[in-house]
């Protein structure tokens, strides 16, 4: 489905690159509503475009190309293949030499570019249909053949074979993260759009990415790269804000203690096991915690938030004792009460340190 649409010279043009760059302009305009992103925008995009790359040329796929790891991949560009957070860390580094050399607040700028680094990811993982990635298990209830719970991955003279569209509900969830950058845009404390962006793409890629039966970045036959990228982003955002609210030594020691534990959770869920069939229901509850989870960082301001941390704090235990009385017999309720705890944990260290307000905008 992604054949070359047309040929400019080295350069093909196909259906996902075309999608990318409709993504990329789509990012470029909602940075630019902030003018002085202007001159950081090229080392943005050029930091992207060539970490991106050089992440997915050492860790991609077998089979992909003879050249793994070689210079010759790592500087063919045009050729394709990038990583999600190899991109993220890349468009980072440009954002940090491109407000040095525009003397510009590097939060501040952050945040301004957040929404356009969502906007970019929509439309990457919509283009992912092109490209035959980002599906899931396959669907054998002809009920569930549409979009965008599944797609066709086969289709021969009287045979059809779906599989889940993970790719499209990996749009979705970057789509919800982008509405709720762009409502919070104009009242959002200083640094706030750039955590709630790290700390809600992280959550989703840490569900999401398990349910991929593509051949994407791994580190072993069931780790994904990304997984890693976004646990580590979600823990190192988190110990972020507690040291900068500064909320006393007991809180701090508790918000560690927590941080660490969340973190050996979901290593234990998610790299460790060989998890199980998720069970829908209980997969669609997971989900709806993530969306819930990104709520409660969007409010992460004050004694508004203690609420909303206390209710997703019970909705999350409650969640745990469903699953251990419904999958006790077979053991697998360790693997998703882990995840349970984790979530628990994670609302705990807002919790805790929601009193204390971030910094206000300079």
């Amino acid at each position: 489905m992604n054949h070359p649409i047309l040929t400019l010279g080295p350069l093909n043009v196909t259906p996902f690159g075309l999608t990318v760059f409709a993504g990329v302009l789509c990012g470029v305009l909602l940075s630019l509503r902030k003018k002085e992103n202007g001159p950081v925008l090229p080392f943005v995009i050029l930091g992207a475009l060539l970490i991106g790359h050089m992440w997915w040329a050492f860790f991609c796929p077998p089979g992909y190309t003879a050249q793994a790891g070689t210079a010759a991949t790592v500087l063919r560009i045009w050729n394709g293949g990038y990583t999600l957070y190899g991109a993220l860390f890349g468009g980072f580094l440009g954002a940090v030499i491109g407000s040095k050399l525009s003397r510009l607040d590097l939060t501040a700028t952050l945040d301004s570019l957040a929404p356009g680094a969502c906007a970019v990811l929509v439309f990457c993982r919509l283009g992912e249909y092109f490209t035959g990635q980002g599906y899931g298990d396959m669907v054998e209830n002809e009920a569930l053949w549409f979009l965008p719970v599944s797609f066709c991955t086969c289709q021969e003279e009287g045979y059809q074979e779906w599989s889940y569209a993970v790719w499209a509900w990996e749009a979705i969830a970057a789509l919800i993260l982008l509405i709720l950058l762009l409502l919070r845009a104009r009242k959002a404390l200083r640094g706030q759009q750039a955590v709630l962006f790290v700390t809600g793409l992280g959550a989703s890629q840490i569900l999401l990415e398990q349910m991929r039966n593509d051949d994407f970045v791994r580190l072993n036959p069931f780790v994904r790269f990304s997984q890693i990228a976004a646990l580590v982003s979600i823990i190192a955002v988190l110990i972020l804000l507690v040291v900068r609210r500064k909320p006393g030594k007991k809180t701090v020691i508790a918000s560690f203690a927590e941080l660490v534990f969340a973190s050996l959770a979901i290593a234990f869920a998610e790299f460790v096991f060989e998890k199980p069939q998720f069970l829908p229901a209980f997969y669609a509850s997971f989900i709806a915690c993530v969306i819930g989870f990104g709520f409660l960082l969007w409010l992460f301001v004050g004694k508004r938030c203690l609420p909303a941390a206390a209710a997703f704090i019970l909705a999350s235990a409650a969640l745990l004792a469903v699953y251990i009385a419904d999958q006790w017999q077979d053991g697998s309720w360790l693997i998703y009460g882990m995840m349970a705890l984790a979530l628990v944990a994670l609302s705990s260290v807002v919790y805790l340190n929601a009193r204390r307000p971030l910094p206000s905008r300079s």
